[in-house]
């Protein structure tokens, strides 16, 4: 009833675009919800693996540090000092 009262004011073309305009509008919005639910996912697996590089560094180093002592070696202080300081992993 709103449509034909809609058509009867403005003109069935002009009515008719406007119904065209809010379905393609409904259906961009869904289409964007899903690929934004995508990314957001996307987001979190990067900053997760992002996080375990980051432990596997520590850890390296770690490693390199404790065979150094261990051969009586001198340890690599410039690659000791380049590692961030705090570690990365949440598990």
């Amino acid at each position: 009833m709103d449509f034909l009262n809609l058509a009867q004011d403005v003109g069935f073309p002009i009515a008719a675009a406007c119904g065209g305009f809010y379905f393609v509008y409904l259906t961009l919005r869904f289409i964007l919800d899903g690929v934004l639910s995508a990314i957001k996912d996307l987001i979190s697996i990067i900053k997760r693996l992002d996080d375990r590089v980051t432990a596997m560094s520590h850890d390296i180093t770690r490693i390199d540090i404790l065979v150094s002592n261990a051969l009586d070696l001198e340890p690599d202080v410039d690659r000791v000092a380049r590692v961030k300081k705090a570690d990365a992993r949440k598990d």
